[in-house]
Formats: structure tokens, C-alpha cells, sequence
């Protein structure tokens, strides 16, 4: 293990991204570690005379969260980095939006209200450094016993345990609980900055839905290929917007939208969008239907983390049934006419 003075373990902290997860479909295996996916903000923290909290990509943002500042008080050796999520309570789950909000909040004043009112904590479920020694090339199994003996958890910071082996069984009680997923660790795993490797596997709760095309974006018009969709669920006699999707999009797919779309576009708005969805939209006739995947419905009446799967060529705008008709995505069958 290699050892560092504290000049050294901030300089490093600096240069730090924190290690990432791959996709994976839900398992049980006895050489992991399932947590709780938190669904909150990716946070390195450098803990020593004062906190530092660094995003994933490398911004200070403990002004955004000034109730965590003496989370340091709560670590017996210094200088520590941990890594972990922020997150903030409501209803007894963690809500997104509400961190959003936190984000988004730039008055000092308002910031110290919300912070009374609806605090944040720092979920820690990795350790990088403790005390003059760097703990990556440590297996998780011991870098979670190094935490135990470290962290005194408290309402703003607290440790993610995790339950070894029962992988399915924690999914299906984070469904349960509407929680946002789960991500498997093999206990015998090394921490590796800044990579996404197969050692750590994250499977998330998804819908499914089927949505009405109603109108498309380019980044750049000569392209000839669609960036984004602007979906739309029929509810009575009028077209309801139910978000957008980017992601899924990429290649042969958004140049085949974009061939199949440009005939039907038409000057008249079909409902209202967020002012951030309406720069460069192009509306089309409301014939085309598609298949997506997101996590949950948005607040704004958009989606979480949408991803498209395909068109639906079997379906009538009718038939589509937009957020309200989603099922669990590992329901639903593949979608012959997928063109992703």
C-alpha cells in the first residue's frame, strides 16, 4: 500500500474521477456485494481540517450542500477520500428532484433554507484513502472494514452495507420499495479511478412504454439524422406530451427516423414544451409510434433516463398508452421491428 503526505492527498484528490459500473441484467452471485442504487449525486469527498465534495466531473459543489460541511468531525483519521452519493430524503425515499432543485439553487439564502428544511446526506460506500495510506489495490471486502472503523455514521453521513450473494432478492426489494436499482461488487475487487469496469455490475428498475412520434430535433441540420424525439400520448381528442428522447439514437438509427420523419412535418404545434425542448423542434403528423425505456416519470411531465428501443410499426396511435402504460422493461418482449 502506498503511502501519502497531505500536500500529495489533495493534489491527487484533485485529479480523481470515481470508479463506474456496467449495465447488467439482474443476478445473484456469492462472489458479490449488492447495494442499493442511490440515485443521487456521484460524490468524491476529501475529508480532513475542512470537507470537499468534487462531482464526477471534477466541480466543487460543497456550497451547494452546506449542512455536510462537519461531516469531516465524523471521521477518525485524517486525511480520508471516500467515495460515495449525495442524496436527499422525501417521503422516506431519495428524491431526485429535490437534489435537482438543490443543483439548480444559486441564491445563498435560499440554499441555507432548503438545507434546514430538507437536509442532505452522503451515502459512503467506498474509501480511497485513510490517513497517510492509499487503500485502492486493497479488496472492497476490507475497504468496507476500513470504512466501519472510520466513519461514525450520523444523519448526514452513513455507510452503504450491502447484503453479499442475494442479488435478486435485493432487486426485488428495491422494486418493492421504488428504489432506483441496485449494483453488484465483487468483494474481492480493486477500486480503479476514473475506469467502468465488469467488476462493479448495475442493474436499474426501467418501464417501458409505447409513445406517439410527435416531432424531432437536429443538432445540425446537414447531418440528415435525428438527435431527439418529442413524444406524445393521445388522451381523449388531444395529443399529451410526455417528454423527449435523445439517447438510443445514435448510428444508422436517427438517419432512418430522420428519412422516415421529414415527409410528415407540420407547422402546426401539437401542445405546449419546455422552452428547452422547443429550440430548432420540427413537428411532424402524429402516425409514427415507438417504443421506450426510461426509469420513472419526470416531474416536469417528461421522463427520467429515457432510452429508445424502436418503432412500432404494430401499433396505432391509439394503442399507445405513453407513461401511464408502462410495464417493467424485462416484461416486455423485443420489438421485431426494433431499428436500433
Amino acid at each position: 500500500m502506498r503511502k501519502m503526505n497531505r500536500d500529495q492527498a489533495i493534489k491527487w484528490f484533485r485529479t480523481l474521477d470515481p470508479m463506474l459500473a456496467v449495465p447488467a441484467e439482474p443476478f445473484s452471485s456469492p462472489e458479490y456485494i449488492f447495494e442499493v442504487k442511490w440515485d443521487g449525486f456521484r460524490c468524491l469527498a476529501y475529508l480532513d481540517d475542512n470537507t470537499i465534495l468534487q462531482s464526477r466531473n471534477r466541480l466543487e459543489f460543497g456550497h451547494k450542500f452546506p449542512e455536510l460541511e462537519g461531516i469531516t468531525r465524523l471521521i477518525r483519521k485524517h486525511p480520508a477520500i471516500i467515495d460515495g452519493e449525495i442524496i436527499i430524503m422525501e417521503g422516506g425515499r431519495p428524491s431526485f428532484y429535490e437534489l435537482q432543485k438543490r443543483g439548480w439553487t444559486k441564491d445563498v439564502r435560499s440554499i441555507a433554507r432548503e438545507s434546514a428544511v430538507k437536509p442532505a446526506t452522503l451515502v459512503v460506500f467506498d474509501i480511497l484513502l485513510s490517513g497517510d495510506t492509499v487503500v485502492t489495490g486493497v479488496p472492497l471486502a476490507e475497504r468496507k472494514e476500513i470504512l466501519r472503523e472510520i466513519v461514525e455514521p450520523d444523519d448526514r453521513i452513513f455507510i452503504s452495507e450491502g447484503i453479499p450473494g442475494k442479488g435478486l432478492e435485493v432487486y426485488q426489494a428495491c422494486i418493492e420499495q421504488e428504489l432506483e436499482g441496485v449494483v453488484g461488487k465483487r468483494a474481492d475487487s480493486l477500486y480503479y479511478p476514473g475506469r467502468r469496469v465488469e467488476f462493479w455490475k448495475k442493474f436499474k428498475k426501467a418501464h417501458e412504454g409505447d409513445f406517439v412520434i410527435c416531432g424531432y430535433r437536429q443538432t445540425h441540420e446537414n447531418t440528415e439524422r435525428v438527435d431527439s424525439l418529442i413524444l406524445g400520448c393521445p388522451v381523449g381528442n388531444e395529443m399529451v406530451f410526455q417528454g423527449a428522447v435523445g439517447v438510443g439514437l445514435g448510428g444508422i438509427t436517427g438517419q432512418k427516423l430522420y428519412r422516415e420523419l421529414r415527409s410528415l412535418i407540420i407547422d402546426t404545434p401539437l401542445f405546449k414544451v419546455p422552452q428547452n425542448v422547443s429550440r430548432g423542434l420540427k413537428w411532424v403528423r402524429p402516425v409514427i409510434c415507438c417504443s421506450v425505456e426510461f426509469l420513472e416519470p419526470a416531474r416536469d411531465g417528461g421522463l427520467r433516463h429515457p432510452v429508445f428501443r424502436g418503432l412500432r410499426h404494430d401499433l396505432d396511435p391509439e394503442e399507445c398508452t405513453g407513461i401511464a402504460g408502462a410495464v417493467p422493461s424485462h416484461d416486455r418482449a423485443a420489438d421485431p421491428d426494433d431499428t436500433n
